[in-house]
């Protein structure tokens, strides 16, 4: 390397560090002559602001106070707001309240008229430093929205504003310690109090007496109204809360009846028509005709009346219609099949009417067409019923019942007791 080169490498070195070791001093004139400047600016009147927000803003905008609480309780913001105190002179006792009321919101949403001036507002120079501007006047077209607190520290009583558009706390007003006054006014007061009391004791001790009763008495009497027109509001209170429960009781027992009268109409409409099918062993006794043509002898001991008994099996099928809530039409159809001579087997149609008792028991009376697909032996009858519970199906209202039915047939109703059938078996009805 040359020597002039090592010339220009220790220049460049000497002048870099030249820079390092004068920013400080530089800085700290800058912020001197900041300050100067400041007072000189308070000193020639307070100075004329009509907007606020821009690159000098404190922080973004706080519409409302939950935000105001979210911002400032920040820590970069409460250790910047303790730089604008510092560098405003606020003094240490007042710091701590005034953190608080903004990291809590213990503030109250304001104005500040046109016109109005402030000792100092915080500001960001440069969009980052935090730094104080004094004496200002708020010239805006419109009063400025923000929020107001007030911090007394028993020396002075100070008044803040935060401007909502851009968070620059501002000290509005100090004044002498409004709190500090008022316990000192106190203070006089009772010194007074007590130095008059204590020259007018011994003349007016007997006056006190009757006047501290006299007092207590009408405490005791206003006490007691108390009391009573307490006592008076928690009973109609009670009183309003059981008429309430009373009525919310009638409007669910209401609600219930309705439900249950909805169900029992709902139920009584799906029970109305209800399909059944049934079978029967029994037998029929039957008299056909004098001459016997079927050879089977009499069945009375003085063989006066030709006549024969079959067994038989049944099945039947129909529908039970509701016509009031105990009595039902039952017509039904049905085949009895001769278990002795098939040719004699009978298809017949019944019409009864039956009465339904409460626990599941009928009766019942009607008309039977017996062997109508036998000419020369079709015949009427009378039907009589009786049915019994087995079982039911309370989900699905399905029934089983135990069923006897007895049909005494009109032809040849001279000689009764050889024309009649009967049987007996299970019957079940659907829904």
């Amino acid at each position: 390397m040359s020597s002039r080169s090592r010339i220009r490498g220790l220049w460049f070195v000497g002048l870099i560090a030249l820079l390092v070791t004068s920013f400080p001093l530089a800085a700290s004139a800058a912020d001197d002559n900041a300050e100067a400047a400041a007072q000189q600016a308070a000193s020639s009147g307070p100075k004329s602001i009509r907007r606020l927000g821009g690159a000098t803003r404190f922080t973004r905008p706080v519409n409302d106070i939950a935000a105001l609480r979210r911002t400032m309780s920040t820590a970069r913001n409460q250790r910047d707001l303790g730089t604008v105190m510092d560098r405003a002179g606020l003094p240490a006792s007042a710091r701590p309240d005034v953190l608080k009321a903004m990291a809590e919101g213990l503030v109250t949403e304001s104005t500040i008229a046109p016109g109005t001036t402030l000792e100092w507002m915080a500001l960001r120079r440069g969009g980052t430093r935090p730094d104080v501007s004094r004496n200002l006047r708020w010239d805006g077209r419109n009063p400025l929205e923000g929020f107001t607190f007030v911090v007394d520290d028993l020396n002075e009583t100070y008044t803040f504003f935060v401007p909502k558009i851009c968070g620059n706390l501002s000290l509005v007003s100090r004044e002498p310690s409004r709190e500090a006054a008022r316990r000192a006014e106190a203070a006089r007061q009772a010194d007074d109090a007590r130095k008059a009391e204590a020259a007018r004791q011994a003349a007016a001790e007997a006056a006190r007496k009757a006047d501290d009763a006299r007092k207590a008495e009408d405490a005791r009497k206003a006490e007691a109204a108390r009391q009573a027109a307490e006592a008076a509001r928690k009973a109609e209170e009670a009183r309003k809360a059981d008429e309430a429960r009373r009525a919310e009781e009638a409007r669910k027992a209401e609600e219930a009846r309705k439900a249950e009268a909805d169900r029992l109409a709902a139920e009584d409409a799906a029970l109305r028509v209800r399909p059944f099918f049934a079978g029967y062993f029994g037998k029929q006794q039957r008299q056909y005709d004098d001459a016997d043509p079927a050879g089977l002898g009499t069945i009375r001991p003085d063989n006066s009346v030709p006549g024969f008994g079959d067994s038989l099996f049944g099945l039947k099928g129909g529908v039970a219609i509701r016509m009031t809530p105990k009595v039902s039409f039952n017509p039904a159809i049905g085949f009895a099949i001769n278990l002795e001579e098939g040719d004699r087997s009978s298809i017949f149609g019944d019409a009864e009417v039956a009465y339904n008792f409460a626990r599941g028991l009928s009766l019942g009376t009607g008309l039977t067409f017996w062997d109508f697909n036998h000419s020369d032996s079709v015949t009427a009858g009378w039907l009589g019923t009786a049915a019994f519970p087995l079982w039911k199906n309370d989900v699905k209202k399905h029934k089983l019942d135990a069923s006897f039915e007895w049909r005494q047939f009109f032809d040849r109703m001279s000689d009764p007791d050889v024309n009649y059938q009967f049987w007996g078996g299970l019957r079940y009805m659907f829904k």
